[in-house]
């Protein structure tokens, strides 16, 4: 049996919420309290919160919102990760997201992994019956993230329909070798069996 993940310094007290987020296969959520006075710290805070899930995930962009709604554009992780706290708050990013707030504002910060994106437009578009839309979106997905056994699982899917057993094969084995015993495991396992 695995350990639970430890949580940085900063989620305890959140880690209840960010353990089921992580539990339900969706991207870590956390909240960013800034006020004037802490706003450099508040940037260092959501960069050590960022780099210790992107340590464990494949995260590739941050979205900071605020109310449920984007604040600013998606920022590359790496950019995030690279910015020093001062340079990224004063170059206008997080003080635009300020302006005419007084007191104490809460951001929701959601890390997204575009694949994830890439992979449930391709579902969407198989179950419509658009196998080439789908084939277009389930490859970038896996362009993006080599590792994302849903998307092989539903690569495979796609390849044993349009009658490419082989191609088929090797994406349900590689289900198997990502994500043993889990859903996708065992639903590959199943398809491999009728091939």
């Amino acid at each position: 049996m695995s350990q639970p993940e430890q949580l940085p310094p900063e989620h305890k007290g959140a880690d209840d919420t960010t353990r089921d987020a992580r539990r339900e296969g969706e991207a870590p959520r956390f909240n960013l309290e800034v006020a004037g006075e802490n706003a450099q710290e508040a940037v260092q805070k959501l960069k050590r919160s960022v780099q210790y899930w992107v340590d464990r995930g494949r995260y590739n962009k941050v979205r900071i919102k605020r109310a449920g709604k984007p604040v600013l554009p998606d920022i590359p992780i790496g950019a995030l990760v690279a910015f020093e706290a001062a340079t990224f708050f004063w170059t206008g990013l997080l003080r635009a997201a300020l302006v005419n707030v007084v007191g104490r504002v809460f951001f929701e910060v959601e890390l997204i992994n575009e694949a994830d994106e890439h992979y449930k437009k391709g579902v969407e578009h198989f179950l419509a019956g658009e196998m080439r839309e789908a084939e277009e979106l389930l490859e970038r997905a896996l362009k993006i993230d080599e590792r994302h056994a849903k998307a092989h699982l539903q690569m495979g899917v796609l390849r044993k329909v349009q009658g490419k057993a082989d191609d088929a094969k090797l994406h349900f084995a590689r289900v198997l070798e990502l994500a043993p015993s889990t859903d996708p495991a065992r639903e590959a396992e199943v398809h491999l069996k009728k091939l």
